[in-house]
């Protein structure tokens, strides 16, 4: 089990992990309470450009993880949290995002970005701070829960939560297969490769360890090479800037 530290940043509390050693399951998601951290993203773009939508994770009352691309060139930003089907989800205002200032849109590197609520969030047993470590656990399998599309094909998609498990590579295994992957990045291959992740709505969601513990970001996958290979980017290359940004994001007026 991890021993969980909280920390403050403007009166809000962030959930840091500091112990490794964990039993990985999962199943596909019955209950929001089974991955009560997501929250659904709903983007929109100046006039004629459309909408979008992707996944982020909640790290404490007031800011959510995301990825920076999901946050390129949006005009406004919707979050539904609290239900399997986004929605029925709580709505919530944006009122301030950031991304990382070195993003590339065209190398996908230092793909993060946060977004700030306007109004906190209620917490409870389906609305729960996401855990945050500097080390996470060294694990063979993780799990990724999403709205994406269910058929890429036919461009099927779905307004309930859906849920897989991704066998993890490392950067050095990844980029043997795709060398596009940049630095701060790992990579995860779905075990069952006709069961895909990382499609169109997808992107910004959560890579988690024991349901709990957030190890990456949906960012790319590049389908010239491999459609079951996806890069997600790396949350604890990115730990040091998590803490100062969204300290700065969720004080500033």
């Amino acid at each position: 089990m991890a021993v969980r530290l909280l920390i403050m940043i403007c009166g809000l509390k962030l959930v840091i992990g500091k112990q490794e050693g964990f039993i990985v399951g999962g199943a596909y998601v019955d209950s929001v309470k089974e991955f009560p951290h997501v929250a659904a993203l709903y983007t929109l773009y100046s006039e004629g450009e459309g909408d979008d939508f992707c996944g982020s994770s909640i790290l404490n009352q007031k800011i959510l993880l995301t990825a920076a691309h999901c946050l390129d060139g949006v005009v406004k930003v919707t979050a539904f949290v609290g239900s399997v089907d986004w929605k029925k989800g709580k709505l919530h205002r944006i009122d301030r995002y950031q991304r990382h200032k070195q993003f590339d849109i065209n190398t996908v590197s230092y793909d993060i970005g946060l977004v700030r609520l306007k109004q906190p969030l209620l917490l409870g047993k389906t609305v729960k701070r996401v855990i945050l470590m500097k080390t996470p656990p060294k694990v063979k399998i993780a799990e990724a829960a999403g709205w994406g599309l269910t058929d890429e094909v036919n461009k099927i998609d779905t307004n309930l939560l859906k849920h897989t498990k991704q066998k993890l590579w490392t950067l050095q295994e990844c980029r043997k297969v795709l060398p596009v992957a940049p630095n701060g990045t790992i990579c995860g291959g779905e075990k069952n490769v006709k069961k895909n992740f990382l499609s169109f709505g997808d992107s910004g969601s959560g890579l988690l360890v024991n349901k709990s513990i957030i190890i990456g970001i949906g960012s790319f996958k590049f389908l010239k090479i491999t459609n079951s290979l996806l890069v997600f980017t790396d949350v604890a290359y990115f730990y040091n800037w998590i803490l100062v940004e969204s300290r700065r994001v969720a004080c500033s007026q």
